[in-house]
């Protein structure tokens, strides 16, 4: 499974940046991570005075709580 993170900066002030985590996710293939991650950008470019930087999909392995893997 893939989340996704999005690096997103103040306009004014290029130094001061935050990471955005997706509410959506996780999502079962790289693909549909790099999708919601464009929809994110779209979403943050609405903002006043924010910018999205970069975006990372982060592979993490979904474990079944209780059982030895």
């Amino acid at each position: 499974m893939f989340e996704v993170l999005v690096l997103v900066c103040l306009a004014s002030n290029p130094n001061k940046c935050f990471e955005m985590e997706d509410t959506r996710g996780p999502y079962e293939t790289k693909g549909q991570c790099v999708e919601r991650s464009l929809e994110m950008r779209e979403a943050i470019k609405e903002i006043p005075d924010h910018v999205p930087q970069a975006y990372k999909c982060i592979h993490n392995e979904i474990k079944t709580p209780g059982i030895a893997t």
